[in-house]
């Protein structure tokens, strides 16, 4: 049974491939498991590229013997993955434990060359089967590639049952497992072939390069998910970056009436840390408008009177007075009727409703949108009592 992989469907997954590493490199190289993943990605592409190499040439025989080794290299990032103490791990101890795992698969690898050498020298082909050089060629990959697969598994199940997490992530988990799976039933019918000489599964080293182009197609499609997610955050279409464009025009207006409320930019915390600094400038903002207001000095009627004189951001038009006067009016009464809940505390936020620091204030929608319930409270911080 013969395994190729066509120039097409080659170039086709080389050029994806480049395309998700290239943007990983920009957006996605904060923690520590996105370096290793980067590193895994920049070796597999080396390795298809090899194969591409391989199908023409005097060395052609050469170049599919290391192809092969920087297949092994790759895993040994999955090896550096599995052996990570936690996200925060230093990269120092990280690089010093990837280069001792890289120095054993660049081992493997002479192995691989030497054992090419010795059957070209000897004028075999290098295959299953043939000489001792096929059992060191089948030593040299399968048993560092099953190592550090069997230990990625291992890790990853350890990390789905210590505790809680979304179903995203354990999809890709599954699907992770689904791939190892798939590399170790070849790697047992290539023991099975070595042992019994059957099946017959064709040329070995062409089987590997099948077997890995599959799976390094399914774990860049993987990879390419926090990829995606980064794209839709820098694109401003991610939950905080629809909160902020819902919040861009009265934050506009406050920092117009009160700019010394601005904070002075700092280092780019991610979209939901925008989100958080739009939320505290627009509190601050409030708190300092409220003793100007006509109506009593609450956060609340503050906001409503802003808000007035706002742009409705779905509309791109001024509220209507009746409109305004009916969020005026239904703000006020929420006020009124929280007015036995007292903050003593610095203010909480939370989701859209910002609560108020003075007594009698209770929270208050950002949008102030009329056919929300104003004045609903918020929870309280933590550690502190509920208001009674």
């Amino acid at each position: 049974m013969p395994f190729t992989v066509t120039e097409g469907v080659a170039w086709a997954i080389f050029g994806s491939l480049s395309l998700i590493l290239a943007g990983r490199l920009l957006l996605v190289r904060e923690t520590v498991i996105d370096y290793l993943a980067n590193r895994l990605l920049l070796w597999s592409l080396l390795a298809l590229l090899l194969y591409r190499w391989s199908k023409a040439g005097p060395f052609a025989g050469v170049v599919e013997q290391f192809a092969s080794g920087c297949v092994v290299l790759s895993t040994t990032y999955l090896l550096g993955i599995a052996r990570l103490e936690g996200v925060d791990e230093d990269m120092g101890r990280v690089r010093q434990r990837e280069r001792r795992y890289c120095a054993i698969a660049l081992a493997f690898t002479a192995a691989i060359l030497f054992a090419g050498w010795s059957a070209d020298a000897e004028g075999l082909p290098l295959d299953i089967g043939i000489g001792w050089q096929g059992f060191l060629l089948v030593l040299s990959t399968s048993v560092p590639i099953t190592v550090n697969t069997v230990l990625f598994a291992i890790r990853g199940i350890r990390e789905l049952r210590t505790g809680s997490r979304e179903a995203v992530e354990k999809l890709v988990a599954f699907a992770l497992f689904a791939v190892n799976l798939f590399v170790w039933t070849n790697q047992l019918l290539s023991a099975s072939q070595i042992l019994f000489g059957r099946p017959d599964m064709g040329p070995y080293l062409p089987r590997v390069e099948w077997i890995f182009t599959v799976c390094i197609a399914a774990n860049g499609a993987l990879l390419a998910l926090p990829l995606a997610a980064a794209l839709g955050e820098v694109a401003g279409l991610d939950s905080a970056g629809r909160s902020r464009r819902r919040l861009h025009v009265l934050w506009r207006d406050l920092t117009e009436a009160v700019p010394e409320i601005v904070m002075s930019p700092g280092s780019d915390s991610g979209s939901h840390g925008r989100l958080f600094r739009m939320t505290v400038e627009i509190r601050d903002a409030i708190l300092h408008l409220g003793p100007t207001c006509r109506r009593p000095t609450t956060v609340v009627t503050a906001c409503a009177e802003i808000r007035v004189n706002s742009i409705d951001s779905r509309t791109g038009s001024r509220w209507p007075p009746r409109r305004a006067r009916r969020a005026l009016s239904l703000e006020t009464q929420g006020a009124q009727k929280y007015s036995s809940y007292r903050r003593t505390t610095s203010t909480p936020i939370c989701g859209s409703w910002v609560s108020c620091l003075e007594p009698g204030c209770g929270c208050v929608p950002l949008e102030c949108p009329p056919t929300k319930a104003p004045g609903r409270p918020c929870p309280p911080l933590l550690g502190q009592a509920r208001p009674g």
